[in-house]
């Protein structure tokens, strides 16, 4: 299984290192709005600003996941075709737990990140690699 991770805004592969590991790192654009393809993966991840591109690849084809790390808060997970949704939201990030928490029906959940806030810990990273396989 191919995943394949959207960082947030101004952020880098540099920003994530640990997790470099495990995923492939997408290069991001933001002035051009374009970035690396997750056309080969069937699991999309993204932190913050970076759901606008995973959210893109799950509404044009299958994804066997798709997780959404304090996503940037939307109001809808649109006409997506993956077949289980997860968002990880920081337990500090209550404001992000009240939009989405909605959303959470029939393959989509919502994982809590005790002591959590915006950014992706040791405790968080660990949560998103568990939820990964």
């Amino acid at each position: 299984m191919k995943t394949i991770f959207y960082p947030g805004l101004g952020e880098t592969k540099k920003n994530y290192r640990s997790l470099s590991k495990h995923l492939i790192m997408a290069d991001i654009d933001w002035n051009k709005r374009k970035a690396t393809s997750s056309k080969n993966c069937d699991t999309v991840v993204s932190f913050s600003l970076g759901a606008v591109f995973s959210l893109d690849a799950a509404l044009k084809r299958k994804l066997k996941k798709l997780i959404l790390c304090s996503p940037t808060p939307f109001e809808s997970l649109g006409k997506h075709k993956a077949e289980k949704v997860i968002f990880i939201i920081g337990e500090k990030e209550k404001f992000l737990q009240k939009i989405f928490k909605p959303l959470c029906k029939k393959n989509v959940e919502m994982i809590i990140v005790p002591k959590g806030d915006h950014k992706i810990n040791k405790t968080y990273e660990k949560i998103l690699l568990q939820n990964i396989e």
